[in-house]
């Protein structure tokens, strides 16, 4: 499974969501997002430790994980 974490999982009313297959990833695409939208200058040891007891499991692509085990829906 894909790593996930949103900003709302970190109590921001902010609809951004990262996902990717490693934790490595995601923190690259958290602190991306961090700097160009919440004004970040990088991770406090307080914040690695938050965003990191948030990270859950999920599929970055969830109709490419269905299509694994059925048909998958026809794209237009």
């Amino acid at each position: 499974m894909d790593k996930m974490i949103s900003c709302k999982d970190l109590g921001s009313e902010c609809s951004f969501t990262a996902c990717a297959k490693t934790e490595v990833e995601l923190f690259r695409d958290v602190l991306e997002h961090g700097k160009a939208f919440h004004e970040m200058k990088g991770f406090s040891q307080e914040c690695y430790d938050k965003i990191r007891s948030s990270i859950h499991e999920g599929y970055c692509d969830i109709e490419e994980e269905i299509c694994k085990y059925s048909d998958c829906p026809v794209r237009e």
